[in-house]
């Protein structure tokens, strides 16, 4: 009797267990699923370039980053958009790409876009590029862009991520526009700041060397003593002849490679943009990791 008593109570608190993980499961996806309204791609875009579901932002700094993401989209005709989210479910990269698609962005421009998903339960992020944007922003651009935010993100400081994010999606779609997007062996474009740091390291390197010689020339100037003749400064070196003789002719050849194009699929920083299909059967390219 004792025995039946014990797997009794044993199974009531598996079945309980089990009901309490279950409701826990169905809460998270319907938490996740509620960022779309279908599985059905909208031909207009659902939602405003900045969603911010795990409230890292203040209401100004919303209004302010969301004008500048409406901007800059609208000024290199491509969606550049933000999500935050607590938690997700499945991939984080397939869960990015599928809120690009059935909330409609790129719907405006020709596909094109691209979207950085923070989720914060397991401190991840993601990138979800589709169309040109996939072009613009190569596997190693995209982790160049993310390098540039880490630091931030490390230190909670979103606001200033985002803003990095947004002045760096401006000048990677600029390099993309002059026809040298920046992937492997291509230098990054530089920023207004980067500009005016270089000017003044170049002014004050400049000085720097332009006063060694002056204070070499000034020290040696100490020793000199006026000259009674001129006679210490004149030669007796006398030309009677010159001539010009061919001595011989060497001619070497290197021959230079040819650069054969690149592959924008390739990827994984041989060069290009790694792509794949979502679920709703678009071709995206992307990358993830934590932060």
């Amino acid at each position: 009797m004792k025995t039946m008593t014990m797997i009794k109570r044993v199974l009531a608190k598996t079945f309980i267990l089990v009901a309490i993980f279950s409701f826990t499961l169905t809460f998270k996806t319907y938490a996740a699923e509620i960022l779309w309204d279908s599985y059905d791609v909208p031909t207009t875009r659902q939602k405003p370039r900045l969603v911010d579901n795990a409230d890292l932002l203040t209401d100004s700094e919303e209004s302010s980053l969301l004008k500048r993401l409406d901007e800059v989209s609208e000024k290199w005709s491509s969606d550049i958009a933000i999500l935050t989210v607590d938690s997700h479910n499945g991939p984080i990269e397939a869960y990015a790409d599928d809120y690009f698609d059935y909330n409609g962005f790129g719907a405006e421009f020709n596909e094109s876009g691209i979207l950085f998903m923070l989720s914060m339960e397991d401190r991840e992020y993601a990138f979800s590029t589709s169309g040109s944007a996939a072009n613009a922003f190569t596997d190693y651009g995209q982790k160049y862009l993310f390098d540039k935010m880490r630091g931030d993100l490390s230190d909670n400081d979103y606001a200033e991520a985002f803003d990095t994010y947004v002045s760096e999606c401006d000048s990677l779609f600029d390099a993309y526009s002059k026809g040298t997007p920046l992937d492997v062996g291509v230098k990054p474009p530089r920023t207004t700041s980067d500009i005016l740091a270089y000017l003044a390291g170049s002014i004050a390197l400049g000085l720097a060397l332009s006063l060694i010689p002056v204070l070499k020339m000034k020290s040696d100037l100490k020793t000199v003593k006026m000259a009674s003749s001129a006679t210490n400064y004149t030669g007796r070196l006398r030309l009677t002849t010159s001539q010009d003789r061919f001595v011989r002719k060497t001619l070497s050849k290197t021959e230079i490679p040819r650069d054969n194009g690149s592959n924008g699929s390739r990827g994984s920083f041989g060069g290009g943009s790694t792509m794949h299909t979502s679920s709703s059967g678009h071709s995206h390219g992307g990358s993830h990791g934590h932060f």
